[in-house]
């Protein structure tokens, strides 16, 4: 044990000698190098980590909350729904519940037509599980005994940057009369109250009217089509859906991840990019490293020589590079991490990245730090290893007389 000791701290202070003895703009433009590729690791992986958590956040609070209740199997409504949500609300983490008519329509607005669906809503009860009344770009968000009166999302109206501009109303406004043709053949006009941009394609595709309003058209009453409910925590679906079925819930319960499709293509597609990435990365850091420690070797190949005349293993000497590249791997991931978190991460917070997912910031997870950076570390190390190896191979004469 003591001779490994012994090797390792005739290594380092070989290492540290190097680089202290060395040019000190090489090694500060090395990490540099370092800091700059492991930037770019860690940018790539945070927007498309950000990007998943942002698309994540949207499906819960514009679309589908974190669980949602629908009728039994063979059932189209969820009948009694005020004593489910009773029962639900008495769950210690659950915020709040809503209970929901769902339908598709077509609405026509002068010669434009196109489908889409509709929601009603309890609005004192939807603000408690969904943020699209905190969204409204025109108008106002509904109330309670609102009839004839609708809020679309920006897709419907059109205008606004909507990227379905073809199949929208053409830009309808605040106070225009809209046409409403619902699936059991009822034609009603409505006035359109507000219009809302949550940011999110899918959400922006939606409408809503009144729990009342909705009721009159179907002809049915006391009933939903599904049930949001909105816990405190995101992740721990599965153990409020355990407590709602042992609370007696009898209809389907199902977490939103269920409808969440996109992020789970979302996800698919950014690992194998990110996996690519990253391995570009890991090369351009490898083969500076190696450019930097063959450079060294070739320098100092007399240096060498002598040390391994005079009884300094091949092994030490190898190690010692090892640890110079392993050291400026570790700068720049330091320097890396700086440059990310007091200037790019504050920069996309105050000017987020637009995709049609939403508005997305770096995120920037631990457990991504950790494995880029001991990625980089790795390849610096391989990197440092082969020139090094192949140095003290040579004949020890030869090195010390540059034959």
């Amino acid at each position: 044990m003591s001779s490994i000791s012994t090797s390792l701290k005739v290594s380092a202070f070989l290492a540290y000698r190097s680089i202290a003895k060395g040019n000190k703009g090489t090694s500060i433009l090395t990490i540099l190098i370092m800091a700059l590729v492991y930037v770019n690791l860690m940018f790539t992986s945070s927007v498309f980590a950000g990007l998943i958590d942002s698309t994540e956040n949207h499906v819960i609070d514009t679309l589908y909350s974190n669980i949602v209740i629908e009728p039994r199997e063979g059932e189209v409504y969820i009948k009694y729904p005020d004593s489910v949500m009773k029962k639900i609300n008495s769950v210690p983490g659950v915020i709040g519940t809503s209970a929901q008519y769902c339908t598709f329509t077509s609405i026509a607005y002068e010669d434009r037509s196109s489908g889409w669906n509709i929601r009603s809503i309890d609005p004192e009860d939807e603000m408690a599980v969904t943020t699209v009344y905190d969204m409204m770009i025109e108008g106002k968000y509904l109330s309670k005994s609102d009839t004839r009166e609708i809020i679309i999302g920006k897709e419907i109206s059109g205008g606004h940057g909507a990227s379905l501009e073809l199949w929208s109303l053409g830009g309808v406004k605040v106070g225009d009369i809209i046409e409403v043709m619902f699936k059991n053949g009822v034609k009603r006009e409505y006035r359109i109250k507000g219009i809302f941009d949550t940011n999110f394609v899918e959400s922006n595709r939606l409408a809503y009217i009144t729990q009342k309003e909705m009721e009159s058209v179907i002809g049915i009453e006391g009933m939903a089509s599904q049930i949001l409910v909105k816990t405190d925590k995101k992740g721990e679906e599965t153990k409020y859906i355990n407590q709602f079925v042992e609370l007696g819930v009898r209809e389907d319960v199902r977490p939103w991840t269920v409808y969440a499709s996109i992020v789970a293509t979302l996800t698919k597609s950014f690992s194998a990019m990110n996996a690519l990435t990253s391995a570009i990365g890991f090369f351009v850091a490898g083969v500076t490293i190696f450019t930097v420690v063959h450079v060294s070797t070739v320098s100092k190949r007399r240096q060498m020589g002598i040390l391994r005349a005079i009884g300094i293993k091949e092994s030490i000497i190898i190690q010692s590079y090892v640890f110079q590249a392993v050291f400026y791997a570790m700068c720049g991931c330091t320097a890396g991490l700086a440059i990310l978190f007091t200037i790019l991460v504050p920069y996309f917070i105050e000017h987020p990245l637009i995709f049609p997912m939403g508005h997305v910031s770096l995120l920037i997870e631990q457990k991504d730090a950790i494995t880029r950076g001991t990625g980089l570390i790795i390849a610096a190390a391989i990197a440092g290893f082969i020139p090094s190896w192949r140095a003290v191979r040579e004949m020890i004469l030869d090195a010390i007389w540059g034959d």
